[in-house]
């Protein structure tokens, strides 16, 4: 069978060193798409079965209160990319903070190394990857708007200082206080050799208190956090006078709650922490590569029941 090269869409290896592409650097758009078409063929062409790029940009910042002061505003600016690429049943990872073409390209050859896979020859064809149209999450969301919608600094330290005096107000032999807050904002873009191409904005919010009470030589030490994932006003939404109840009444409980003597009990789990040590002692072994390195109790039992009835 004889297949026709057209040049227009074909490039040789050896040019790919000399190819420059003007993407948007503050944000992630169609500009991306041409650049990372190229990268996935040469993926391909040197053989991978399969090859995902993952780039993000992320605004991070976190603030704590002790007592009646701010002690730490710590923010951090971040931008980088990860490259997967699988053969057979191998796959390997190699990051990268160079989102020119050029350290794409570099992260791409690393983990094509670690697959003993190799560059085309110079005189090969590279054919870009069909990605689709961008499939836009953030923006057909209403997300774009999330960063700036956030909590300025001095509105964290307000609500973080006016929470704690608020806990001042309801604990009992207070030692320490603490109300603390992080925001993470983050702009990802995935583009991978089965066609997929889109973008989309994740926003984390979590906040809550330490306390830690003494009386003698009892000791009481109680936290609680709540978060959210998709209202940037999270934090001047939340009730800390009803958390801050919450807590000290748990912490004046267990500053004289007896010792719980060792035994076998039957225990009920609540919602919220129930899933947690579902993930810890299930979830894992769950997972794809504990049944690929068979190391799971779990392995022949696809299909099979392994947990109770009331566990959904």
């Amino acid at each position: 069978m004889t297949v026709s090269i057209d040049p227009k869409t074909f490039l040789l290896s050896k040019q790919l060193p000399n190819l420059s592409y003007a993407s948007t650097t503050n944000r992630f758009d169609e500009t991306w798409e041409a650049p990372l078409a190229t990268l996935l063929g040469l993926g391909r062409a040197a053989g991978a079965d399969f090859v995902e790029f993952f780039l993000e940009r992320s605004n991070y910042i976190s603030c704590l209160a002790e007592d009646d002061q701010i002690t730490s505003i710590s923010p951090r600016l971040s931008t980088g990319a990860g490259v997967r690429v699988f053969k057979g049943h191998a796959d390997c990872y190699v990051s990268t903070n160079d989102l020119s073409f050029t350290g794409l390209k570099s992260a791409l050859e690393k983990a094509l190394g670690i697959m003993a896979l190799h560059l085309p020859a110079p005189n090969s064809y590279v054919p870009e990857i069909n990605l689709e149209l961008l499939r836009d999450y953030a923006t057909k969301k209403g997300k774009d708007v999330w960063l700036k919608q956030c909590s300025s600094m001095q509105e964290m330290a307000d609500v973080l200082l006016a929470a704690n005096g608020k806990l001042k107000q309801t604990a009992t032999h207070i030692q320490s206080r603490r109300a603390a807050y992080f925001r993470d904002w983050q702009e990802v873009l995935v583009a991978s050799s089965d066609g997929t191409f889109a973008r989309d904005i994740r926003l984390t919010q979590s906040v809550g208190y330490n306390l830690l009470c003494a009386d003698g030589a009892n000791r009481s030490s109680i936290g609680q956090r709540v978060g959210d994932t998709s209202n940037p006003g999270f934090l001047t939404s939340w009730d800390y006078g009803a958390t801050a109840e919450d807590v000290s009444e748990s912490a004046g409980k267990m500053l004289y709650a007896d010792y719980v003597e060792s035994g076998t009990y039957p225990i009920i789990m609540a919602n919220q922490f129930g899933g947690v040590i579902f993930h810890e002692a299930c979830g894992h072994l769950l997972e794809t590569t504990q049944i690929e390195k068979n190391t799971t109790p779990f392995i022949d039992m696809k299909g099979q029941k392994i947990a109770h009835e009331s566990l959904t």
